[in-house]
Order: C-alpha cells, then structure tokens, then sequence
C-alpha cells in the first residue's frame, strides 16, 4: 500500500521538535546521537535538551542544545538542523565562538549539523565548519531499525518519527501544492528590474527570484541588504505590498516592546516611521519589534505600469529604512544591551 504522509509537509521545526523529544525521551537515542557526533559520553548519568537557546555573547539562537552528565564529564552539544534553508552569514562560525565560550564549562562541546545528506553534498563548506555532521537519512534509519526491535505503541511511534524523516528529506507533501499566479511571476520580474534602478543596495531576497504562491504579498529583501553587526539579532527588511508599509524586524526584541520604545521613539519621530511588536500565536513563540513606514497599497495581480508610482514609494520607503539602520549603529548596541539586560544576558 503507498505511505500516505499524514502531514502535508514536513518542516524544519518539525523534524526540531522531533529531535528534542527523542534527546530528552529516548536515552538509546541519546547515547547513539553522541557517538555519531563523535564525543560518547561513558556512564552516561543525565541529560537536559533545550530548543532555541541564546548564545552568550550574541542575539542569535542554537537551535536545540544538549547538556549531558556522564561518568566521563560534563559534554555539551550545540546542534544546528537544516532542512533546506541556506547558511545565514557567519552562522557556523557564530556556533564555533560560542563552543569556545562554553568551553571551560565541559569536558566536551562540540559543534553539530544536522541535515539531508543532499543538503550536505551541496553545502561542503557549511557542513566541515562543525566539529561533526548527522544525517536526517542515519536517523530515519537509527528510528525504523528500532522500531523493528520492538512491538506495539513504541514500535509504531518509532515508524511514525521514521517517515516523518524520510518525508523530510524527500520534501513530500500531501494535498496542498502552491499555485503559481503568472501575473505574480510577471510582477517580482518587474519588481526586480526596477529595484535595480531605484535602490540597487536592496538586494532581491530568494523568495522574489523563484517562483512563488499567488497568496503571497511580500516583497522579502536578501539578509546582504542589511548590516551583519553581531549585537543584532535575527533581522529583515521587507515591503508589504497589500499591508501597506515597509518595515525592518528585529526579532524577539518585541518581547520587550513597552521598554523598548521609550529608548527607540526618539530616533525615529522625525522620519515618520512608527514601532510596532509583532504576534507570535506559537506556544513559547517570541515577538520582533518592526520599524515601520507606511507606503501605499499595491496589487501585485494588477497592472504594473499603472501602480508603478506606489511601487516606487514602497522601495523608497524599503531604502529610507535600510539607511536608518545603517546610521543608527551605536544606538541599536545600546538599544541590544537594554534587551540583553531585560533578559539577564549578557551583551
């Protein structure tokens, strides 16, 4: 019988969540993760798995860290996953200065990667910066040949854990496939095209030079658009066509909106713009903080030429955003160090 997928896709957070549970459920999958990441921890005695852990020294995140006590030491575990989303800049060295922060605190840390051996074929450089690499394929099959071991519920949950692997790898999807609008392919070609004239240190993000959905109305500029300055965290800028606005999104610093915005409001009242926290419905899910500048609604299935001056607003207003960062350096470190504070961090 063919293997219906029970979701409609497999995403990165799931296989994430996936990963937590057998770290902190299954002491086998515990013990065998170590000795494939190449630190085995003898006598192993606990372990304390934590999803979206903030490094110590900078606002980006370790997506799932594992903090083991064995008979042999103290180790640590600082694991990346990737399903098929590219590096971030400086991203694996970002895990290597951390490993080397945490290092006095353990006997062991070690850096790593967890993806699609696809992935890792395509990504060699990314994949030699960890101190080691684990396969989505090896898991799968750690899961299914333990399944076989067993009977019942657990040999069914591991078959379960097993294909949602393999549907990860293969990208399967059930039901829901995007629907490519050809007036939408038109538009991002045009959108492209002319943010070469008007603001070409706005660089295209993937998401406009690829086909993409008819629901989707954002305009998502490439990471390179904006400063990689280690006291950000997780930052976008992007122009919302049918929301109306441009806006910059300092993730997770909304948390911390009310603090915020009493040190933010003063440097950005005399250009227009406006703050604003987002939602994040997730359980345990964190809110950025945006700069926002309105600009006027655009129709990205309506005639170009005709909206061509909104258009022109909206980068413009994408533009005005991206040189206020850029200007703006010390007081977003003084405003990192109040949100490291808030947080009991450190900056």
């Amino acid at each position: 019988m063919t293997y219906v997928p029970t979701l409609t896709h497999a995403t990165e957070r799931d296989v994430d969540l996936l990963l937590v549970e057998e770290l902190e459920a299954s002491t086998d999958f515990l013990v065998w993760f170590t000795d494939v990441a190449g630190c085995s921890a003898t006598g192993l005695l606990s372990g304390m798995v934590r999803h979206s852990t903030r490094r110590m020294h900078n606002r980006r995140e370790i997506d799932i860290s594992v903090e083991i006590e064995a008979a042999s030491g103290r180790v640590l575990l600082l694991i990346e996953n990737k399903l098929d989303t590219d590096e971030q800049p400086d991203q694996a060295s970002s895990y290597r200065d951390e490993a080397r922060t945490r290092a006095g605190e353990y006997h062991i840390v070690r850096t790593v990667l967890v993806c699609p051996d696809d992935y890792a074929a395509q990504h060699r450089a990314f994949v030699q910066a960890f101190d080691a690499w684990v396969s989505y394929e090896r898991i799968a099959a750690f899961l299914a040949e333990r399944a076989d071991r067993t009977t019942g519920e657990i040999a069914a949950r591991l078959r379960y854990r097993a294909r949602l692997m393999r549907q990860a790898i293969d990208k399967q999807r059930r039901g829901y496939a995007p629907v490519i609008h050809p007036a939408k392919q038109a538009f991002s070609a045009r959108y492209v095209e002319l943010l070469k004239v008007e603001a070409p240190s706005l660089v295209p993000g993937p998401s406009m030079l690829k086909d993409g959905p008819a629901e989707s109305r954002t305009m998502i500029f490439g990471p390179e658009s904006l400063p990689a300055w280690p006291f950000l965290p997780q930052t976008r800028i992007v122009h919302q066509l049918r929301a109306a606005n441009a806006n910059v999104n300092f993730y997770t610093w909304g948390d911390h909106f009310a603090e915020l915005s009493k040190h933010m409001e003063s440097a950005i009242v005399d250009n227009g713009f406006r703050l604003e926290p987002t939602v994040n419905r997730r359980a345990g899910g964190r809110s950025g903080l945006m700069v926002v500048a309105d600009t006027p609604k655009v129709d990205l299935l309506a005639d170009f030429d005709i909206q061509i001056e909104a258009i022109r607003a909206g980068i413009a207003a994408a533009r005005r955003l991206q040189a206020w960062v850029r200007s703006h350096r010390a007081e977003l470190q003084d405003w990192s160090q109040v949100v490291s504070r808030l947080e009991g961090g450190r900056a």
